[in-house]
């Protein structure tokens, strides 16, 4: 048997943030900024966390 560890897939979220505003939290712990048509969007629920994730987030080493 394999003792190797899986680290549970922890999804991106909009969060508001009390300085910044809404914010997207990505799951490597940074946060992006969103700009004024994205908070139109989210508001207007025309795009989620997943497709924002899909568009900022780079993994590492590439």
């Amino acid at each position: 048997m394999s003792n190797a560890i899986v680290e549970p897939y922890q999804e991106s979220r909009i969060e508001d943030e009390p300085i910044l505003g809404p914010v997207l939290a990505m799951p490597d712990g940074s946060f992006k900024r969103l700009n004024w048509l994205e908070r139109v969007m989210v508001r207007l629920r025309l795009t989620n966390a997943r497709a924002l994730e899909a568009r900022y987030y780079h993994p590492l080493g590439s």
